[in-house]
């Protein structure tokens, strides 16, 4: 069970409640303490039912899907596997068959050709009930008025192509064994594929070693293979420095689970040679990122837990408090984490910021820390506007809304967690290793509309959501809205994140 008392993570060592009495750190922790020890009185006093609600629990129930058939990379299918394993879930894998039902991408029914290679989880194991909730498309809400996320459907979360079949898919328990790297002491240079975050832990990992990588921003063919625009690429030539060069990067690749495909020359069959400007390479950078008041401080543990560990890459803090934008003379990026910036960006300060930019630093705003951007002079990214922005008040007609009916009305302006299903412009190196289609967690009705100096990369193009509450208010402004996107200022650039991608490591 859990429970709840006033305060969060505000209150600190006491918080005056509405009635005047303090309420304090101490109060707290007794408060809980009694409530955890009353919790466990009643609940030995109702052993005997407690016990059938929780046998009930894992009786098997007629399941609308019997069978989800997950098709993805290695990575996303090893990075599933751990989750299930923690939970206990059993799974399989599938044949080389086919398999219909509900099709997740398309958000209707469809078909699907699978491999062995393809994740099979069904619901008539014991864990049916937890299986039905973290793969369901949409999950049943029965009141909308709610605070927190109401869409969490893993086939999205992880970015799996996924079938939920009414029907039970064989599946075998044949695991997939990881492909070790090999060191080829001949190659002109060793390729790794970019399609996951644990292929964004190999690059830190390989920075931090001085190892020099460059990418593609163009695919080609060189030796026969195909490399994706994107691709991770380390030449021999280009690290003469490194003491056994193809033992140490071979190390590093199967510490992280990384096949490799090596080539033979820096001329391709087709596409960009490797002398081209089209084979950039990826300099280690220095990135701060805001902390403190005015950031939140759930954005900022996002973003901390993600360089410290997911990619394990260093970053530095600075607290807004002590925060100028002189102080960005020594770093390649700040990030800007979800929060609320109206006092701290002056038009003085977002003048500086601007030339930091304009010289070659890159800005990545999260969530509300767009603001600081939007409408301002010199910036591309634009806030919606609603129809009735443009007209007058005597215009509107009045609705009538009871005392009772207040937060049901509020609710209907309002996105708490929702799916919505997005174009990609995968040309881009933000969208490299992507298909052209990126479903996106919104927790709100903010929106802007497309760049019209910059890089639409991921865009919504229509209003519908695919899972989860919308109130139908907050509908209205979301098509052709800017999801991520891109802006040049001089020699550097400002990523607008609208949506935070970090969001529980959604």
């Amino acid at each position: 069970m859990t429970y709840e008392q006033a305060g969060g993570g505000r209150a600190g060592l006491g918080i005056t409640k509405s009635d005047g009495e303090v309420l304090t750190l101490w109060d707290r922790l007794i408060h809980h303490t009694t409530t955890g020890i009353s919790t466990v009185e009643i609940a030995s006093k109702n052993s005997d039912k407690i016990n059938a609600e929780f046998k009930k629990y894992f009786k098997l129930n007629d399941f609308k899907y019997k069978s989800y058939v997950l098709q993805g990379d290695e990575s996303k299918v090893n990075k599933l596997i751990t989750l299930l394993n923690k939970h206990e879930i059993n799974y399989g894998f599938a044949s080389d068959n086919s398999v219909s039902g509900f099709n997740y991408e398309t958000n209707s029914k469809g078909s699907m050709k699978t491999t062995t290679n393809d994740l099979v989880v069904s619901t008539n194991q014991p864990k049916g009930r937890l299986i039905k909730a973290f793969f369901e498309p949409v999950a049943k809400l029965s009141d909308s008025i709610t605070y927190d996320i109401t869409a969490w459907s893993l086939p999205y979360a992880y970015g799996f192509n996924a079938i939920a079949s009414e029907r039970l898919v064989a599946a075998n328990s044949i695991k997939i064994q990881p492909n070790l790297a090999i060191a080829n002491y001949n190659a002109y240079a060793y390729t790794f594929t970019w399609n996951h975050i644990s292929d964004a832990s190999l690059l830190a990992d390989l920075l931090k070693q001085n190892i020099r990588v460059r990418f593609n921003r163009k695919e080609m063919i060189n030796s026969g293979k195909k490399l994706k625009n994107g691709s991770l690429i380390v030449t021999r030539g280009d690290n003469k420095h490194i003491t056994n060069f193809d033992n140490t990067l071979i190390e590093i690749a199967n510490k992280h689970n990384k096949n490799t495909v090596t080539i033979n020359s820096g001329f391709s069959d087709k596409g960009p040679d490797m002398g081209s400007s089209d084979v950039r390479e990826i300099k280690n950078q220095k990135i701060a990122v805001l902390s403190g008041e005015s950031t939140s401080s759930l954005s900022y543990g996002e973003v901390q837990y993600f360089f410290e560990q997911e990619i394990k890459y260093p970053y530095t803090a600075i607290n807004t408090s002590d925060f100028s934008s002189s102080k960005l003379d020594n770093y390649h990026t700040l990030v800007i984490p979800n929060g609320y910036y109206d006092d701290l960006f002056s038009v003085s300060e977002l003048e500086k910021l601007t030339s930091w930019i304009t010289s070659g630093g890159k800005v990545i705003a999260i969530g509300g820390a767009n603001s600081i951007f939007a409408n301002k002079k010199g910036f591309g990214l634009k806030s919606k506007s609603s129809e009735d922005d443009s007209k007058e008040k005597s215009d509107k007609e009045v609705k009538l809304i009871n005392y009772e009916d207040l937060e049901r009305e509020r609710i209907s302006e309002s996105i708490t967690g929702a799916i919505f299903k997005t174009k990609i412009d995968n040309s881009h190196p933000l969208g490299f290793g992507y298909s052209d289609v990126y479903f996106t967690l919104k927790q709100g009705a903010k929106s802007y509309d497309y760049l019209e100096d910059g890089y639409n990369v991921v865009r919504l193009e229509d209003n519908t959501a695919f899972s989860g509450f919308t109130g139908s208010k907050a509908l209205k402004n979301l098509s052709k809205s800017l999801i991520f996107g891109e802006q040049s200022i001089g020699k550097g650039s400002v990523v607008y994140m609208i949506d935070n991608p970090l969001f529980r490591a959604f």
